[in-house]
């Protein structure tokens, strides 16, 4: 009896023992790789589905997100027009002359130069011109102006956006009610900053204008240039920094949050729909919502990468090795306040 029992303990004792191995442990990056790469995907495809989601709202909304834009909307459709840089007057200048059908500007008058296109137009057909220009540097700000025929006594202007050397597409309605009705004339100017380099001494082509008629591709050219070209440091910059110029259409970061909220939203509309199907999500919602703000975050400082590199290039121009005054002299906030450039503080300041 004592030897079945024994046997019987020893039986327990094995089953017990059997029972109580643990299994293998999964590596800890198979078991992050089992949440993560899933939840990646599926934010990925809820990201592409909110940018479409999105895409289709602003079509729709476009009226009423920018009324700016209705007085150029449902016109017959003007064609595009196209002028040469030789075309342009010269009205203020410096010096320079004409290249292979470019205006050439060498030398600025009283830190400006101004070319003029003598064209009669009607505004509400050309809601954006696009100025063909190569050797803009950041010393200088360029600018377009006209003149209406219903009021010949005033010029109206609007800044330009440069991206490198060049500037991108203006959308002209940010002119206001100052651009309407018959335009007399068109002009470009360039204009010194405070630091008064002119152009730093480097020559400005001029190879030609393009007025461009409203389109869907017009408005996202626009876009697309606004949200890679924002404008470099600023007094603001060291609180704030625009994601776009005072004149643009769509503030990035504000798409960027709308697309995180809208895919989340998807995502968890996409698995209620499971569930009423009788299945069961891999990940939990949390997990993707991370995601998406991991992709609106790259979206986002994607946009910038273009601005960084310009904006280093600049910095490294205006300071990079230089004695502290002269790195003073080339600050074109702290020159704008006064005309001596706080030059009786030196070197304190």
């Amino acid at each position: 009896m004592n030897d079945t029992s024994k046997t019987e303990s020893d039986g327990t004792a094995t089953s017990e023992s059997a029972t109580s191995t643990p299994l293998p442990d999964t590596p800890k990056a198979e078991r992050e790789s089992a949440v993560w790469v899933p939840a990646l995907k599926e934010a990925a495809l809820a990201f592409g589905a909110a940018a479409l989601t999105l895409v289709i709202a602003y079509i729709f909304l476009f009226r009423t997100l920018h009324p700016e834009f209705l007085p150029y909307m449902d016109r017959d459709l003007a064609p595009t027009q196209s002028f040469s840089g030789n075309q342009f007057v010269p009205v203020r200048f410096g010096n320079g002359g004409y290249q292979d059908g470019a205006a050439l500007i060498t030398e600025y008058e009283d830190g400006a130069a101004i070319l003029e296109l003598r064209a009669a137009f009607q505004a509400e057909d050309y809601p954006f011109i696009k100025f063909d220009i190569e050797g803009l540097t950041t010393w200088s700000d360029a600018f377009v102006f006209w003149q209406v025929a219903s009021d010949p006594g005033n010029i109206y202007r609007l800044k330009l956006n440069r991206s490198w050397d060049e500037v991108t597409q203006v959308a002209m309605p940010y002119g206001g009610a100052n651009y309407r009705g018959e335009i007399t004339n068109l002009a470009i100017g360039f204009i010194s900053d405070p630091t008064d380099h002119d152009n730093n001494g480097d020559p400005l082509l001029l190879k030609g204008v393009e007025l461009r008629p409203f389109s869907a591709l017009g408005v996202a050219e626009q876009i697309l240039e606004d949200w890679t070209n924002p404008p470099l440091w600023q007094g603001y910059s060291n609180n704030i920094v625009r994601g776009i110029h005072a004149n643009g259409m769509l503030f990035p970061n504000a798409v960027a949050n709308l697309l995180v909220i809208t895919g989340v939203l998807l995502a968890g509309l996409w698995r209620f729909r499971n569930r009423l199907r009788g299945k069961s999500p891999s990940v939990r919602l949390l997990a993707v919502a991370l995601c998406l703000c991991l992709y609106g975050w790259g979206f986002n400082d994607a946009l910038r990468w273009h601005w960084r590199v310009a904006q280093l290039m600049d910095t490294q121009e205006r300071y990079a090795g230089l004695p502290y005054e002269e790195r003073i002299y080339n600050n074109p906030i702290r020159c704008g306040r006064r005309d001596d450039c706080f030059e009786h503080l030196l070197p304190y300041f």
